[in-house]
């Protein structure tokens, strides 16, 4: 009878359905090829049909659809649709009757080997199902491993790329399915095939899939590799850390990380069946061998990328020692001195070296270490100031990651301040003037986060100063040259305490601002009479008060502002020819005039851009001054003979920004013959000019993922790659309000140039219509002079920051619309650098966005114009890339003038930049839909008629071989999003357009990398902000929590964003999901400082959004948060453990398949049965840690805010009130006056708790509950 029911029911089931259409499509194949669209939605609905019927009526269609699905693959399908196919054949079995995996596993390793060349996608498709079995079922058809090798090596031979990616993709799920326990020769061959074949290929798709193969090695222990095959291997890794392609270099420096783990952990690799290597350790020295050394390289046409990719692998391999391994945190030490040491020959280690070792000592070394440890290794830094032996860059790396670890405790360890003198304090007084400046910003960051020391450290800076100032009068030789540093760094830590002193929660004392200023005045006026003791005096002082103008308010100085302004007197009078042939030591006293400048320009900042009236009294000096300045600087260009390049160049520069902060360049009208003879000279002058810089912030964000700085998993890891650094940079600035990531990040010359580029901006805004005129018909013959000089690119660059910056300029003035001339005068100039072909994406992306600047500074009829042409030069034969160049430009002229001003040339940009699209050009397929993205964004609702015809090419280029770029799925990605904030409210949840967008975005994010999972989790976004009633909160929530423990910064701060939105939107529901406490571990867990402050944000939202109903929930929370000393939270129970080998059925990797028929991504991006990513954020790998100290104190403040979160429901402060609505039953009966002693309790606790930043939280909270 159940059988009989079954089979009634099982005529009308979804699942048979969609099974017997699948049979139609397949019968007709001979005919008619199968339509990829109509398999994709097909398969689609099939997948969610699997997971929603039973298992028995999943078992009564099993066998058809199994036969189906094997039919369509060996049929021959494009890549979307073997991978769905794929997908489903796997998960019908899971949840069916699992015995006919060993048939179908057989039945495909026989087609494989069967297989012909001239088969291409039949062999891709069988492969890549094999693969989706090996990752469901791996240790059930362990036995197959060395037969499936053999086909892997039969695969690598063929021509066609996606077919040998795919057999390395099989390759590796068969690795990770197997977890080690096939037979040592199975691995053995897998290894041979892996270093011969793959990761020397040709394509890159196939060397990244090499990469990830070595690193599926180490995840499972390395069966069948002894110490010599990891040696070997890991040199493979570091040899491919030079490849000309990102994306290989970080696959292979995550591979080389966990193969070192895997060596230095014995017990961790598997012995597998058969005759097997005897398990050994790798030895101290291979890291030395393949970190240390090869970092240490001189020279080489791609050692910084080489030094980042090590920078990467030393990262990888310290998370797996302690995330993977469980080694204690307190080993990080030990590996904290290997790096360091990687600085110690300093015959080739430069800023950009310097930048690496930090970035590893924080995200490697730092952020892994619990509270306790970091407390342990702030003296551990400490102390690497005291060897002799250190060189200046090991002191500079153990000082700025001190700073990093403070700020991270949020407080100063005890055993700290017990060592401060000796170390930190000392190193104020050290030869490198990079030393002494790390020291002062340390200091700085001590008293942010322990300000009772400020009044301490300024005092006893200041008292050491004047000794200082005493002893250079009389000492000479080496005493002299001590006491000049020591004088410099105090100077220095004065500056840099002044700077913070505004922001202290203590205030700062009354006297201060007029005892600096004196000291100031006693050091500019009362100098040595020592030449270099005076020079190095008056620097001193310049940089002291320009700390002092640029912290203070204007209102703290008021009285002494005319005094402040006679010291540049003496500094910038007389003949500026004499006064420089006349100077003894030329290079210090540019030193001094670019102090002198630099002060200025604070002054400037401080007094006159916010004093409206005595603005014209004071502009008059400042400008006589500015002049002389700008005269010396007149006299100095271009003649390095008369002093060191470096300090001419800085004076220069400082000259340049004091005129720029004046704002209205009409103010001194007189300079501008001298300014502009400086500010040209990159046009001028090109072929001594360095490349400017400038373009990486100058050029729109919105575009950044065309490159050449693509944003990647956090902007720590982006500045990383995108630093250059110099030997003559400049020393960093102490009272700059956020210092660089990293010192040095630019040489002087090159900041020189920025300056000027940008000063030629403004000035090019400035000028009248001739003047433009003038300015442009230099540009244009720079660039024609340029064409076959070995400067052209750098040159070219140049003019794009030039017009740039000069165009933005105008904008910001909101001018009158330009003259036609100027407008097709700087047009043809983008136009010409767009069409040499070998330009870089930064000149590209550019002169693309300069020509979308000028639709705004043109009337409508010059940019309808300028469209129609660009337009027109698209229909022609012309090179692709720039078709895709014009594609974009298109797009940002769209998003300059708006949706409305250029609404009857949407249709025809829609179509001709669609063409491009589609042709199978990656490069041009990328611009173009990047161009079609910023057009529907631009035209909003007037959109709404191309969104089919738009959707339809994303479903095209999805169902296209090239589809397997990430590059091109990112960018169908953002473009299903941008369709749906247009259609949102319109979208219905059991819609066609829906499920199609659903199926889309889960395809393209199935691959696991960063950018596709960051459209993904921006889909949710979408779907929140612009399509609530498609999608439940239950359902969003669900997507939601797992990507908040992501490894990748950016899917946590997306993720997080995307929640906020959800709880403004709909609090009531959100209140049930109960989210609070993974909130606060994730806060706990966050080391980006953004991304905490938006946790924090979103939690104190979400206080407010519930506590009104649930106080009681709330109080619990927090008592827990304040008081805990357990472990860290386990989200497994809502996250899946996918690395977890020992769990599942039969030994099998364990499932969890969600069954929720409004999942928005469905489960083929969803279920992840053996992650690729070794996710070390991942619960099953989180070691027992106590809330951090900051956590606790957040939680604190959360606890204050109860009184005032629960809203003004007069029963949640009456006692008799809230007992009577409770005997009425009225709402929930939780009022916050029924927990009165708990939190009377709790705010006692917290004002006499150990830690001295609760303790007035919890006197505050005391004081609430008094008054309520």
């Amino acid at each position: 009878m159940a059988r009989s029911y079954v089979t009634e029911n099982a005529q009308l089931s979804r699942l048979g359905v969609l099974v017997a259409q699948l049979e139609s499509i397949v019968a007709s194949a001979a005919h008619k090829p199968p339509d990829g669209l109509l398999c994709f939605d097909l398969l689609s609905d099939l997948i969610s049909a699997v997971e929603e019927e039973p298992k028995e009526s999943v078992m009564l269609w099993q066998r058809k659809c199994e036969d189906v699905l094997y039919s369509l693959l060996v049929l021959g399908a494009r890549r979307p649709v073997r991978h769905l196919t794929s997908l489903a054949m796997a998960k019908i079995i899971f949840k069916g009757d699992s015995i006919s995996i060993y048939s179908r596993a057989s039945s495909l390793q026989g087609f494989l080997s069967d297989g012909k060349k001239g088969e291409a996608q039949k062999v891709a498709g069988a492969a890549q199902c094999l693969g989706e079995l090996y990752r469901y079922f791996g240790r059930r058809i362990v036995s197959g491993l060395l037969e499936t090798t053999s086909i892997v090596a039969k695969l690598l031979k063929f021509t066609e790329d996606f077919v040998r990616q795919e057999a390395l993709h099989m390759l590796r799920n068969a690795l990770e399915g197997s977890d080690g326990s096939a037979a040592s020769a199975a691995y053995i061959e897998a290894f041979r095939i892996i270093t011969r074949t793959g990761v020397g290929d040709k394509s890159l798709s196939v060397r990244v899939a090499a990469a990830r193969c070595l690193k599926a090695f180490a995840n499972i222990g390395g069966p069948g590799l002894g110490i010599g095959e990891l040696e070997n291997c890991s040199s493979y890794c570091v040899k491919a850390l030079e490849d000309p392609v990102k994306s290989v270099r970080d696959a292979f420096a995550e591979a080389l990380g966990a193969l070192l783990a895997l060596g230095m952990n014995p017990d961790a690799q598997v012995k597998p069946k058969g005759k097997g290597h005897p398990t050994v350790k790798m030895q101290e020295w291979s890291l030395q061998k393949h970190l240390a050394m090869p970092f240490a390289k001189v020279g080489g046409p791609r050692l910084k990328d080489l030094r980042v990719g090590i920078s990467l692998s030393w990262v990888c391999f310290l998370q797996a020692i302690c995330l993977k391994y469980l080694h204690p945190d307190t080993e990080l030490e030990n590996y904290a001195l290997q790096v360091m040491d990687m600085l110690r020959p300093d015959t080739s280690i430069d800023a950009q070296a310097l930048a690496c070792v930090l970035y590893i000592m924080r995200v490697g070394i730092t952020d892994q270490m619990s509270e306790p440890t970091q407390r342990s290794f702030s003296v551990f830094l400490a102390k690497q100031l005291l060897p002799s032996d250190s060189t200046p860059f090991m002191r500079v790396v153990a000082l700025r990651t001190l700073s990093y670890v403070l700020k991270t405790l949020g407080e100063v360890p005890l055993e700290f301040k017990e060592v401060l003198d000796d170390t930190v304090v000392v190193a104020l007084t050290h030869d490198s003037p990079l030393v002494r400046v790390e020291a002062a910003l340390t200091l700085r960051v001590l008293a942010e986060v322990d300000p009772s020391c400020v009044g301490g450290l300024i005092s006893y800076a200041m008292t050491t100063l004047g000794a200082a100032r005493e002893n250079v009068s009389f000492e000479k030789g080496f005493h002299f040259k001590r006491e000049i540093e020591s004088l410099h760094g105090q100077a220095a830590v004065v500056a840099s305490l002044v700077s913070i002193s505004w922001k202290l929660p203590l205030g700062y004392p009354t006297r201060l601002p007029q005892s600096v200023l004196q000291v100031c005045k006693n050091l500019l006026m009362d100098s040595s009479r020592n030449p270099v003791a005076a020079a190095v005096e008056k620097e001193a002082g310049w940089n002291l008060l320009s700390s002092l103008l640029t912290s203070m308010s204007k209102e703290e100085l008021h009285d002494q502002a005319f005094d402040i302004l006679a010291l540049w007197a003496s500094t910038f009078s007389g003949h500026p020819k004499h006064h420089i042939s006349q100077t003894n030591d030329l290079t210090s006293e540019i030193c001094v005039w670019s102090a002198a400048v630099d002060a200025l320009t604070s002054y400037v900042k401080c007094f006159i851009s916010s004093d409206p009236v005595n603005r014209r009294i004071l502009l008059q000096p400042v400008l006589l001054y500015l002049n002389r300045a700008l005269s010396n600087a007149s006299q100095l260009a271009g003649k390095e003979q008369a002093g060191g390049k470096s300090s001419v160049d800085l004076f220069i520069l400082r000259v340049l920004i004091a005129y720029d902060a004046l704002s209205d360049p009409s103010l001194y009208k007189s300079d501008h013959v001298h300014i502009i003879q400086i500010c040209t000279t990159p046009f001028r002058e090109a072929s001594k000019c360095d490349e400017s810089s400038c373009l990486r912030w100058l050029l729109d964000k919105r575009d950044a993922w065309l490159g050449p700085w693509t944003p990647g998993r956090d902007w720590f890891e982006d500045e990383l790659r995108s630093f250059q650094g110099g030997k003559d940079g400049i020393l960093t600035c102490v009272w700059e309000k956020e210092p660089p990531s990293f010192p040095q990040p630019e040489t002087t010359s090159k900041m020189l140039v920025n300056q000027m580029l940008l000063c030629f901006g403004n000035m090019f805004a400035s000028q009248d219509s001739s003047g433009m005129l003038s300015f442009i018909g230099m540009i244009d013959q720079c660039l024609k002079a340029g064409k076959k000089q070995a400067w052209h690119m750098t040159s070219v660059t140049n003019i794009c920051v030039g017009l740039l910056a000069g165009l933005k300029t105008l904008l910001a003035q909101r001018p009158e619309p330009l003259g036609m001339e100027i407008l097709s005068a700087i047009q043809a100039i983008f136009q010409s650098i767009l069409a040499e072909g070998d330009i870089c994406a930064s000149q590209r992306r550019a002169s693309s966005e300069g020509l979308g600047l000028l639709a705004r500074l043109g009337n409508d009829i010059f940019t309808a114009r300028m469209t129609k042409q660009l337009l027109g030069d698209i229909t022609g034969g012309i090179d692709a890339n720039y078709a895709g160049s014009i594609a974009l430009a298109l797009g940002c002229i769209h998003r300059s003038a708006g949706g409305m001003a250029l609404s009857s040339l949407v249709p025809s940009t829609v179509n001709i930049v669609s063409a491009l699209a589609r042709k199978s050009i990656s490069s041009l397929q990328i611009w173009s839909l990047h161009g079609l993205l910023l057009t529907i964004e631009a035209a909003g609702l007037s959109y709404v008629s191309q969104v089919q015809a738009t959707l339809g090419l994303a479903m095209e280029i999805i169902l296209s071989e090239e589809s397997g770029w990430v590059d091109l799925q990112q960018a169908v990605g953002r473009l299903i999003n941008a369709v749906v904030a247009i259609i949102g409210p319109e979208l219905a949840p059991g819609s066609i357009f829906f499920s199609r967008c659903k199926s889309a975005v889960a395809e393209i994010s199935s691959s696991q990398e960063t950018a596709t999972l960051l459209e993904s989790v921006r889909f949710t976004q979408q779907l929140v902000v612009f399509a609530p009633q498609a999608v439940t909160v239950h359902t969003h929530v669900l997507t939601l929590r797992p990507t908040l423990s992501s490894r990748q910064p950016t899917l946590r701060h997306l993720a997080l964003s995307t929640l906020r939105h959800l709880i403004e939107k709909d609090p009531v529901s959100i209140i049930d999901e109960q989210i609070e406490e993974t909130l606060f571990h994730m806060l706990d867990e966050e080391t980006d400082t953004e991304i905490g402050n938006l946790a924090r944000a979103t939690i104190m939202r979400l206080l407010h959004a519930s506590c009104p109903s649930r106080p009681s929930h709330w109080l619990s929370i927090c008592r827990d948060m304040i008081l805990s000393t357990t472990s860290r939270y386990n989200t497994s129970k809502s996250n899946n453990s996918v690395n977890d080998s020992s769990s599942g059925l039969d030994g099998e990797n364990s499932l969890d398949i969600v069954n929720d028929d409004e999942n928005m991504v469905s489960s083929s991006g969803g279920v992840s049965v053996r992650s690729y990513k070794l996710d070390y954020s991942s619960p099953i790998f989180s070691r027992d840690k106590h809330l951090r100290y900051r956590t606790r104190v957040f939680a604190a403040e959360c606890l204050s805010h109860l009184p005032e979160a629960v809203g003004e429901n007069p029963a949640h402060f009456d006692l008799l009130l809230a007992r009577r609505q409770s005997a009425k039953g009225r709402l929930s009966g939780d009022w916050l006056v029924l927990q009165l002693p708990e939190l009377i309790s709790l705010a006692y606790q917290i004002s006499t708790i150990q830690f001295e930043k609760m303790r007035p939280i919890g006197v505050s909270l005391l004081c609430t509950i008094m008054d309520k």
